[in-house]
């Protein structure tokens, strides 16, 4: 999908192919006027790597639409060490506590590189959902974020560093449209709670045993999912 970043339509981004609102997939079925409702206050912003898309503790008032980039999702805990909660890229979308009254963000979400986004706000969102359509997607979907944070919860409940990593690359690969992962160490450690200087050991030891392959800076790739996930249930 095309994306222009200087775009001004609140309709359109740009020359993009598709609106914005059929990245979000509970709302892609409403009728055309509403979704030009919608869309005609919808926001767009660029923000450069390292700004923050929210603050842990800021109020829930938009579903957010990563149209290009990469954002990941984390806290940190008493001693300072980041926990990544997730990673999200292109057409993904966070709305997570969008429908609950008074609800703040329970962690940070920051730009991993130049991210363009938009945002559609509660109230339009809230006004949607009264479609029984729309209601049933609701359902569907948040059922599948139950199933995918219980997940990613059984990853981190792998004792075995080895099999966490592997695991947590799985999980990546299952979710991702493109050949290649893209994860620093940094990230993979916070994700899977595990020292950088640990995952780094660990991924050297799996690229000599051909189970990952390393693609540029911080890309991966997985030539035999079988055999990865093999390890996984060793």
């Amino acid at each position: 999908m095309k994306f222009d970043p200087d775009c001004k339509s609140p309709h359109t981004c740009g020359d993009c192919e598709n609106k914005c609102i059929n990245d979000v997939a509970f709302l892609c079925g409403l009728p055309a006027d509403s979704q030009n409702e919608i869309l005609s206050r919808a926001l767009h912003k660029t923000l450069r790597r390292g700004e923050y898309v929210f603050r842990e503790g800021q109020r829930v008032d938009s579903i957010v639409i990563i149209k290009r980039g990469r954002v990941k999702l984390n806290t940190c805990d008493a001693d300072g060490r980041e926990n990544i909660i997730g990673i999200f890229s292109d057409n993904d979308t966070i709305w997570e506590g969008i429908f609950a009254e008074n609800r703040h963000y329970p962690y940070s979400a920051v730009c991993l590189e130049k991210t363009h986004l938009c945002y559609i706000k509660r109230g339009d969102v809230e006004d949607a959902v009264s479609n029984t359509t729309v209601a049933l997607k609701v359902i569907n979907l948040l059922s599948n974020k139950l199933h995918d944070a219980n997940e990613r919860n059984m990853i981190l409940s792998i004792s075995e560093p080895m099999k966490r990593i592997a695991a947590f690359l799985i999980y990546n690969e299952k979710r991702s449209e493109e050949p290649t992962l893209t994860l620093r160490l940094d990230d993979i450690a916070g994700s899977v709670g595990l020292r950088p200087e640990t995952v780094s050991r660990y991924i050297r030891k799996m690229i000599g045993e051909g189970l990952i392959e390393k693609v540029g800076q911080s890309g991966f790739r997985i030539p035999d999912f079988d055999r990865l996930n093999a390890v996984v249930g060793e």
